[in-house]
């Protein structure tokens, strides 16, 4: 079933080309099942033209409001080469650890460009961000404390943006990844800032750059962003009004991306809702009751975004004030003094620069008899569905494409659990998948290997990316038995039984 979705920054690339008699998938100029064949599966793929072609259209930024900065989400996938290209670009970084700044930095990005988040810190992290002059988000408020400290003691003043969170948002995706509503470990909630504000004029070594907030990831309407936007302008007003200099509006990331076509989205949403057998163990996922409607609503995550960043951006910055619809939020910036815009997009950049090829090792039928295909990776390689349940992929079957009737099924992983499901809901396949086939699940640049384990002892692939030039580079190399168990101590002094490469 081919699925035509609002927008794949990489179908110029795509192509089916005729080898051995068979139908098979290249991309980029490369065939996906040699490229599987010679670096094993399962193996993540980038795409380094979709990378540059993304980070592009958030430069639009450019040619509406000229004073702003990109930084590339580093959790989104930290891959050194990847990250590399986005410096070359001009792009920043946003970080959540010391260990992302340094690898930030080593990639090429300048520290002014880096912006650090986190709500837990460590010290070193945080002395860290004041050598080098980093922009810090602050978050909680007791962390402006221990910054005020460190920055006396290495006698520098600490730089930072006042991360913000309680917004009256609901529903605006999976709570699991929603970080700025009443329910949240994040941030300074909206009801302190103005104490806040107060208390800043008291702490010596702490210069204020500006406001920020991180509203969630994969958020695909445009309303949320208009909201919040024009409360963090009102808060940088009344900052103003108190004698602080407000240099900076961070807006954070979370911009979605599609993974299926609008149509085939919403039909399937309709199809949880009414029929059970459409999902693993009969759950309706996604949906939540709710008491006031006494029915099941959507509550999960959004699968299709109507927006490419270009078009959010042109929408969002000449977008009008609800209060006051004479005045864009792009004149709303300009009347503070015109801050820095800085956003901090990862799944906007990677999501759908990025595949997963796995290789089918059966295909059965479960005790009720559903069908079930079983591959060679699980959900440590594939982490997006520890998070949400509903996520899906579009898929196909890489070296023999087409030939059969429509097949529908869930995807299991190879790890030692039943919650190990690549597919909660079922997906419906070109064909019946046989043993040995290639199983590419598209957009899985994002958070793929965000949780990736040694569960069950196996191996974390290996990563290769499609340059500019259309060439395969190995970037990551696949983890080997050694690699998996290094760190064991009694094991490392007399390993007995590596295997031959």
């Amino acid at each position: 079933m081919k699925q035509k979705i609002a927008w794949e920054p990489w179908g110029k690339y795509i192509e089916e080309i005729v080898k051995h008699g068979r139908r098979r998938r290249r991309i980029c100029g490369i065939d996906m099942v040699d490229l599987a064949e010679e670096y094993g599966t399962p193996l993540y793929v980038l795409f380094q033209p979709v990378i540059e072609e993304n980070y592009r259209r958030y430069q639009v930024l450019g040619s509406i409001y000229d004073h702003y900065l990109v930084c590339y989400a580093v959790k989104a996938n930290t891959t050194f080469a990847l990250i590399n290209i986005l410096a070359e670009c001009g792009a920043g970084a946003d970080v959540a650890s010391e260990y992302e700044l340094w690898f930030a930095l080593d990639a090429g990005v300048p520290a002014e460009k880096i912006r650090a988040n986190g709500n837990c810190k460590s010290e070193r992290f945080l002395a860290e961000c004041v050598q080098r002059g980093i922009i810090v988000n602050i978050d909680p408020e007791d962390e402006l404390y221990l910054i005020s400290d460190i920055a006396r003691e290495l006698g520098k003043e600490a730089k930072i943006n006042l991360r913000l969170s309680g917004f009256p948002l609901e529903n605006i995706t999976a709570a699991n990844i929603f970080t700025s509503g009443k329910w949240s470990k994040f941030g300074i909630d909206l009801s302190r800032v103005r104490d806040v504000l107060r208390k800043l004029t008291q702490l010596n070594y702490i210069n204020l750059q500006g406001l920020m907030v991180h509203l969630g990831s994969q958020i695909t309407r445009l309303n949320a962003y208009t909201q919040v936007l024009g409360m963090l302008i009102k808060l940088a007003e009344e900052a103003i009004s108190l004698g602080f200099d407000i240099k900076e509006i961070d807006l954070g990331g979370g911009f979605g991306i599609s993974y299926l076509a609008r149509e085939r989205w919403e039909q399937i949403k309709a199809q949880i809702k009414a029929d059970q057998d459409f999902t693993w163990g009969n759950e309706p996922i996604g949906y939540e009751y709710d008491f006031a409607s006494r029915g099941l609503i959507w509550q999960g995550e959004e699968l299709y975004s109507c927006f490419t960043p270009d078009s959010f951006l042109n929408d969002l910055l000449s977008g009008v004030y609800s209060s006051n619809p004479a005045k864009s939020f792009k004149q709303g910036l300009e009347e503070i003094g015109s801050p820095l815009f800085v956003l901090e997009p990862g799944r906007g950049i990677v999501g759908n620069a990025g595949l997963t090829i796995f290789r089918v090792g059966h295909v059965g039928t479960t005790s009720g008899g559903e069908n079930i295909v079983h591959v060679d990776g699980g959900v440590n390689l594939h982490g997006q569905n520890i998070i949400i349940p509903e996520q899906l992929h579009r898929m196909e079957i890489a070296n023999n494409l087409g030939q059969g009737e429509p097949f529908n099924t869930f995807v299991a992983g190879n790890l030692c659990y039943t919650g190990d499901l690549l597919v909660r809901i079922k997906t419906t396949l070109e064909r019946t998948p046989e043993k040995g086939d290639y199983l590419i699940f598209y957009d899985t640049g994002a958070y793929s290997d965000f949780f990736a384990s040694n569960a069950n002892s196996f191996p974390r692939p290996a990563k290769v990316m499609i340059t500019r030039d259309r060439r395969p580079r190995l970037v990551v190399k696949r983890e080997e038995y050694a690699d998996i168990f290094s760190r064991d101590m009694d094991w490392g002094k007399e390993p007995q039984s590596l295997p031959p490469h």
